[in-house]
């Protein structure tokens, strides 16, 4: 970190901001990447830019899948 702020910032705006791209992240664990992803898809859905059906979201295990699906559908409820 420099100056108070994340190495890859620039990586985590971009998954947040820039919805009208198709992504490809990739990171270590515990990183944020589940955090990130699932913020993405609620906003591209909340947004109408996209709906559920329409999103493609692939994860290694089938535990991480439903934990992916978990806090996506946690996410819209909050709304």
């Amino acid at each position: 970190m420099t100056n108070g702020s994340l190495v890859d910032q620039e990586a985590r705006r971009t998954i947040a901001e820039e919805l009208g791209q198709t992504l490809f992240v990739e990171a270590g664990a515990g990183t944020g990447k589940t955090f990130a992803l699932v913020a993405r898809i609620v906003r591209l859905i909340s947004t109408g830019r996209s709906t559920a059906s329409n999103i493609v979201a692939i994860t290694f295990t089938e535990a991480a899948a439903s934990e992916l699906r978990d806090r996506i559908r946690n996410g819209l409820e909050v709304m």
